[in-house]
C-alpha cells in the first residue's frame, strides 16, 4: 500500500504513469510467451517446430510492443523493470542459498546401512519414546539424526526420518501422499508429498502412515528440527559473500518449521546450527 501511494504521488497524473504501465504490460506479455514455449515443450510434449511456430506468432507482436516501450524507460518505465529485477534477484538468491544448504545436508548425511552399523559398534541403547526427525534429504540418514545419536548416546525406540517434498503441481491427492520404507525394526523413512498450494499438515500425514503400518505414537511423539544459520566461506569473493549475507538475512526471517508444518510447540525441539556455504 505504501509503495502504491508513493508511486501515485510521485507520478501525479495518469499521463505520466503511462510509460511505467506500458513497459510493465509489454514485458509481461513477452515473458508469458517465453513461458508458453516452455509449457508446450516440457508439459505438453510438442515438437520444437510446432512450439516455435506458435510462439513466433506471439513473439513478433510482443517484442514489437516491448521495443516500442523501451523509449519510455526514462519516463517511468524504469519502475516496473527495477522492481522486477529486485524480485528476480531475491528469488535467485533464495534458490542459490537453499540449494547450497541442501547440498551441505546431503554431504553430511549417511547411508542407512552405515548408520545402523555405527549404532551397533557404539552400542547405542534404544529408549522408550517416538522421535520424528524432519529432514531436507530423502533416502538417507539425515545429519540431525546422526548428530542426535552422537551427542546424546541414545535413540528412541521408534524413529521416523520424515522428508517433505513440494511438487510442481497445485495439489497431490491423498493416495499419492506418502512413500513409506521400514529400514529396520521400528525405524521408518517417510517422504510426504504436497502440492505447492497445500498447507503441509504433518499430523494428518503421520496418521495416514500409521494406518499403513507405521507404529508411530502421535500422542507422545517428539519432533526434532533444525534452525540453520549460514555464513560465507572465507575463500569466496566479495560478490559471493554479499549474496550469502542476503540469503542469511532472508533465512533468519523465514517461517519456522513449527509454524509451517502445523507442529504443536510443546512437542517440538528446534536445534540451532551454523554452516558455511
Amino acid at each position: 500500500m505504501v509503495c502504491t501511494v508513493g508511486l501515485t504521488v510521485g507520478f501525479a497524473t495518469s499521463e505520466r504513469l503511462a510509460g511505467a504501465y506500458g513497459t510493465a504490460v509489454s514485458t509481461t506479455m513477452l515473458l508469458t510467451t517465453a513461458l508458453l514455449y516452455h509449457a508446450m515443450r516440457e508439459r505438453w510434449g510438442w515438437s520444437v517446430p510446432a512450439a516455435l511456430t506458435v510462439s513466433a506468432i506471439f513473439i513478433v507482436i510482443d517484442f514489437t510492443l516491448f521495443a516500442a516501450n523501451l523509449v519510455k524507460i526514462a519516463e517511468g518505465g524504469w519502475v516496473p523493470l527495477g522492481f522486477g529485477l529486485l524480485v528476480f534477484s531475491v528469488m535467485t538468491i533464495w534458490h542459490y542459498g537453499a540449494e547450497a544448504v541442501r547440498a551441505r545436508h546431503a554431504t553430511a548425511a549417511m547411508p542407512p546401512k552405515q548408520f545402523f552399523q555405527n549404532m551397533r559398534e557404539m552400542n547405542i541403547p534404544r529408549i522408550p519414546g517416538t522421535a520424528i526427525f524432519l529432514t531436507r534429504v530423502a533416502d538417507t540418514t539425515p545429519p540431525l539424526l546422526i548428530h542426535h545419536v552422537e551427542q546424546f548416546g541414545a535413540l528412541q525406540q521408534t524413529v521416523v526420518a520424515l522428508a517433505i517434498k513440494f511438487a510442481e503441481v497445485p495439489r497431490i491427492p491423498r493416495r499419492r501422499r506418502l512413500e513409506i520404507k521400514e529400514l529396520s525394526d521400528h525405524f521408518w523413512q517417510i517422504t510426504a508429498h504436497f502440492g505447492f498450494v497445500q498447507v503441509p499438515d504433518l499430523y494428518a500425514a503421520l496418521r495416514q502412515a500409521k494406518g499403513s503400518g507405521c507404529d508411530v505414537d502421535l500422542d507422545h511423539a517428539i519432533f526434532f528440527t533444525t534452525r540453520d544459520s549460514v555464513v560465507a566461506a572465507r575463500a569466496q569473493n566479495i560478490l559471493s559473500r554479499a549474496r550469502v549475507m542476503l540469503f542469511a538475512f532472508m533465512l533468519r526471517n523465514s517461517v519456522h518449521a513449527v509454524d509451517l508444518f502445523l507442529i504443536p510447540t510443546d512437542n517440538c525441539v528446534e536445534i540451532g546450527r551454523q554452516m558455511e556455504v
